[in-house]
């Protein structure tokens, strides 16, 4: 059912320049807006079910490949920041006429969708954030691994293997044999083998602080988000651990949290009705089931 609303949905892909940086950017429907954040190394084609699902529910979906990752610009060096994912989500809302919208972070994304809606809060209407990175304390070889010199480049070395490839998803999913298709793992050999992708994983190690909650600065201003959150995560997400949903729930005012049983990092992938039927009630002001 899913793919076939996918398929009958019309999804336009366009790249929009936003100070003087190009972004590679989905969109579909019309109606209130809804921007969707991706994960870490990956893209926006990861949100096509569910740009079809807005699309057909009556919303305007927009999802844009981060800088650094998809078909975006890839700038290198010191570009990537907290506050400059956050400046560029609210410049694209501005070049697509777009007042303000819903806005929505799956890992990576969800600190993206955190920093845009505490510098730009009159830009989130809502904020759904799907086990959101920045709540729990990331490994050191991530955080400062690139910094020492030849380190991060052998660790990338190794993070392009298939097999490596295949434990990092199998840890990303309650049910790997299912989701981790030989098709998943090519991709993902694609994408860490593109060297322009492998020196933007770079320059987020060595530029770490800039782009963490606490070493931004904005850890502490959480506290002042006022528009309705909701908070999804995996009861089984070995990657980000779902007690650090509690963590976000009490970081932010007001926040409801849903844990999905039986379920891993990607909810949107592995529990997509009940991610999709949470996101469609939360957009429309309903009270979380």
């Amino acid at each position: 059912m899913h793919d076939l609303i996918e398929q009958t949905i019309a999804i336009d892909e366009t790249m929009v320049t936003i100070d003087g940086l190009r972004l590679r950017v989905l969109t579909a429907g019309s109606g209130p807006a809804v921007l969707l954040l991706h994960g870490f190394v990956v893209s926006a084609d990861d949100w096509r079910p569910t740009i079809a699902q807005l699309a057909r529910a009556g919303y305007r979906a927009i999802a844009p490949d981060a800088l650094g990752f998809g078909q975006s610009d890839k700038p290198g060096g010191t570009a990537y920041s907290l506050r400059r994912y956050a400046d560029l989500n609210a410049g694209l809302l501005t070049t697509l006429g777009v007042d303000s919208a819903a806005v929505v972070g799956h890992s990576m994304g969800g600190k993206h969708a955190l920093a845009t809606t505490v510098l730009h809060p009159a830009r989130v209407a809502r904020l759904m954030l799907a086990d959101s990175e920045g709540f729990m304390q990331l490994p050191l070889f991530m955080r400062k691994g690139g910094a020492l010199p030849f380190l991060g480049e052998a660790i990338l070395s190794l993070s392009a293997f298939p097999a490596v490839i295949r434990m990092q998803l199998a840890a990303a999913f309650a049910d790997p044999a299912r989701y981790v298709t030989p098709e998943l793992v090519e991709r993902g050999r694609k994408t860490l083998g593109d060297p322009r992708v492998r020196q933007t994983m770079l320059a987020l190690s060595r530029n770490y602080e800039a782009n963490d909650l606490r070493g931004s600065g904005l850890w502490s201003r959480l506290a002042e988000i006022r528009c309705p959150t909701l908070i999804v995560w995996g009861a089984e997400d070995r990657l980000f651990l779902a007690r650090y949903a509690q963590d976000a729930q009490a970081a932010i005012p007001g926040a409801r949290l849903v844990i999905i049983p039986r379920c891993g990092h990607f909810p949107q992938i592995e529990a997509q009705e009940r991610f999709h039927g949470l996101l469609l009630g939360f957009l429309a002001g309903q009270e979380v089931v």
